[in-house]
C-alpha cells in the first residue's frame, strides 16, 4: 500500500512539473524593446527656460508634488507638439470631456507619438502619451474612450506618483533635482508596467467611466479585443520577441481575460438598460471628429 501510495505521489510530481514547463515555455514574457517609445524620450531633451527655477531645485522624494510633475512635463511635451495636428486636436477634444469627472485638479492633455505600434502611457501630473498606431488599430470612439479613461484612471488612482516615488526610495537615490526627477520617472514608466491589482484598478474606472459616459459600455472589453487581433496578427508574422505590444501586454493582465470581463459585463448593462441609447463611433473615429451630444 505504501509502494503505491509513493508512486502515485511520484507520478503526480512528474505530471505537474511537465505542466508548469509547458504552461512556462508558451506564456513566457519577454522584455519590452527598449527602443520602441524612443519618440517619448527624444521630446525630453527639449528645454524649456519658462520653467528653469522649477526643474533646477533640489527637492526630497517625499516633497514631490505631483502637480508639478506635470507642469513641467506638459511644457517639455508642448514644446514639440503639433497643436494643428488632426490626431492631437480629437485626442484633447475626447481627453477634455472625459477630465470633467476627474478629481484630481490636473490639466489634462494628451501627446501623440508618432509611432505605429498601439499603446497609451499614463504619466504624472495628467499627461498621457498616445502613439499614432493606437487610433488604427482600435474600431471605434467607444474603444478609443475606454482606452484613454484607463489612462487617466491610472493618474487618478495614484499609480504613476506612487511608482515614482516607490522606485525613487528603493534604489536610494536621495535628493536631485527636479528636472531630473521627471527624466527619471518618465524613463522608468514608459517601461513599466503596473501591477496587475492597478491594472484591474485602472480597468474597473474606465467602465465606470464609460457607463456614466454617452458611449456604449461595450467600448471597453472591444478596446481589449482589438488589441488582441493586433497581437495576435503580429504574433502570426512577426519572429518571438520582435514585437514591442505583445510584450507589453504579456506584463498585464491577458487580454483574453480583461476582454472576456467587460464584454460579459456590458452585455448585462444591455439587459438592464436596453432601452437607452449609447455612441459607438466608428465613423467618428475616422473622420476624427469627437461625438457631440
Amino acid at each position: 500500500m505504501n509502494d503505491k501510495a509513493r508512486l502515485v505521489g511520484l507520478v503526480l510530481l512528474l505530471s505537474v512539473g511537465v505542466t508548469l514547463a509547458v504552461v512556462f515555455s508558451v506564456t513566457r514574457v519577454d522584455t519590452p524593446l527598449p527602443s520602441s517609445l524612443a519618440p517619448a524620450f527624444q521630446l525630453l531633451g527639449t528645454p524649456v527656460k519658462a520653467i528653469d527655477h522649477l526643474v533646477t531645485r533640489v527637492i526630497p522624494v517625499n516633497d514631490l508634488d505631483e502637480r508639478e510633475f506635470g507642469d513641467v512635463l506638459r511644457a517639455r511635451y508642448d514644446a514639440q507638439a503639433d497643436t494643428a495636428d488632426q490626431d492631437f486636436r480629437y485626442l484633447n477634444d475626447l481627453m477634455t470631456r472625459l477630465a470633467t469627472a476627474a478629481d484630481k485638479p490636473f490639466s489634462y492633455r494628451v501627446y501623440l507619438l508618432d509611432y505605429d505600434v498601439p499603446n497609451a502611457m499614463a504619466l504624472p501630473g495628467g499627461v498621457v502619451l498616445v502613439t499614432r498606431g493606437l487610433l488604427d488599430v482600435l474600431q471605434s470612439e467607444a474603444e478609443l474612450v475606454a482606452v484613454l479613461a484607463h489612462e487617466l484612471g491610472h493618474i487618478e488612482q495614484g499609480h504613476c506618483v506612487d511608482a515614482v516615488k516607490f522606485r525613487l526610495l528603493a534604489d536610494k537615490l536621495g535628493a536631485r533635482t527636479f528636472g531630473q526627477i521627471v527624466d527619471f520617472a518618465v524613463r522608468m514608466l514608459v517601461s513599466h508596467s503596473f501591477s496587475k491589482t492597478q491594472e484591474d484598478e485602472a480597468d474597473e474606472y474606465a467602465y465606470a467611466a464609460i457607463v456614466n459616459s454617452p458611449y456604449d459600455p461595450r467600448g471597453v472589453g472591444g478596446s481589449f479585443a482589438s488589441l488582441l487581433r493586433y497581437v495576435t496578427r503580429s504574433e502570426s508574422v512577426e519572429p518571438r520577441g520582435a514585437d514591442p505590444i505583445r510584450d507589453y501586454f504579456r506584463s498585464h493582465p491577458p487580454l483574453q481575460i480583461r476582454e472576456a470581463k467587460f464584454r460579459e459585463r456590458a452585455e448585462a448593462w444591455w439587459r438592464r438598460n436596453g432601452d437607452q441609447v449609447r455612441h459607438v463611433g466608428e465613423e467618428n473615429l475616422r473622420r476624427r471628429a469627437a461625438y457631440v451630444e
